[in-house]
């Protein structure tokens, strides 16, 4: 009688540790989950060139690299790494203006690189250009690219960089 009840044990506990293989993966869903291939590429991307880094780094630490080679090798790949970034900057601003989102952005653009500006914004939030002038006749702060002052109406011409 022992014997069965031990035998009914270790079946229930074989089954409840063998389970999980058997169930199929179940990923939630959800709506905002969808990813730009272009995106998901570039992701991919830059973790082959952080890994090759990695393992350069781990190569010359050992031996098997020469400095020249190490130095050589490095610069190509943070030149690749850095490429991957930007691309991938460009892609997510991109894939963000297709998604909408929250932060209230103006009509105008920057002058730059021609990014939409959010709407108040000192600086492009992409290039860093300076966005933001003042009036000459009000002192009003004017957005770079108006065509009249938003406070007094003078034309762009009186404007003056902040």
């Amino acid at each position: 009688m022992s014997a069965i009840l031990i035998a009914i044990l270790a079946v229930a506990a074989i089954s409840l540790a063998v389970r999980p293989l058997f169930q199929l993966e179940q990923v939630p869903a959800r709506a905002d989950a969808t990813i730009d291939p272009n995106v998901e590429n570039l992701l991919s991307a830059r973790e082959a060139t952080y890994a090759a880094i990695k393992d350069l780094e781990t190569d010359h630490a050992m031996g098997k690299l020469s400095n020249a080679d190490y130095q050589n090798l490095r610069a190509k790949y943070e030149g690749k790494a850095l490429t991957i970034l930007q691309q991938l900057d460009a892609a997510q601003f991109a894939s963000r203006g297709r998604v909408e989102h929250r932060v209230a952005i103006s009509s105008e653009s920057c002058v730059q690189c021609g990014a939409p500006l959010i709407a108040g914004a000192k600086f492009c939030r992409v290039c860093g250009t300076s966005v933001a002038s003042v009036c000459a006749s009000c002192g009003a702060s004017t957005v770079a690219g108006a065509k009249f002052c938003r406070q007094c109406g003078k034309p762009v011409a009186a404007l003056q960089p902040a």
